[in-house]
């Protein structure tokens, strides 16, 4: 073999070896880069959840009463509400216009069942089984929030608590699910 040939041999796997040390640390790189780059990194393909919907609104804007004072027949977001009063002031935040009592309240939207509750329906109670004299908004996982006299605040309940499952009387959907 010519010295020619071996140099030129030797180049060649010279120039082989640093390529696959040129594609092991893009690699390398590549990997570093997506192990150390935020969990919560979206890509243009993946779709985007986009929880800005009235429903998701009426929720968010519920929660911020949580704590707000029991007032009988109170509309007030310093002073406190009842239930009926504080359902009127979470809609009305987002222009849905809704009447005061729960008597009259009840009779917005459409009835759907309970097994088709979704966030932001209104879920109503009656002490005595024939007018609504209690109302509250669903949030979700069999949760609702309201205002409730014997806790003197607007609390979150479980619809499963004994005394609403007696008192269930019927619910209602007053912003309709792909409403934005």
């Amino acid at each position: 073999m010519k010295k020619s040939d071996f140099v030129l041999k030797a180049l060649i796997i010279s120039l082989r070896r640093h390529e696959m040390e040129r594609q092991y640390m893009m690699i390398l790189l590549l990997t570093w880069t997506l192990l150390l780059s935020p969990k919560a990194r979206l890509f243009a393909e993946e779709p985007t959840p986009i929880p800005d919907t009235v429903r998701y609104k009426l929720v968010k804007m519920a929660r911020s009463f949580l704590g707000l004072p029991y007032r009988w027949g109170g509309m007030s977001e310093r002073r406190g509400a009842d239930c009926s009063g504080l359902v009127k002031m979470i809609f009305a935040r987002l222009h849905v216009q809704l009447p005061r009592t729960s008597r009259d309240q009840i009779r917005s939207g459409e009835n759907i069942t309970i097994e088709s509750l979704q966030s932001g329906d209104l879920v109503f109670f009656s002490s005595d089984g024939a007018t609504p004299n209690h109302v509250g908004l669903y949030i979700g996982n069999n949760r609702f929030i309201h205002a409730e006299k014997k806790a003197g605040h607007v609390i979150t309940t479980d619809l499963n608590q004994p005394w609403y499952v007696k008192h269930f009387f019927g619910a209602r959907r007053v912003v309709e699910p792909t409403q934005n």
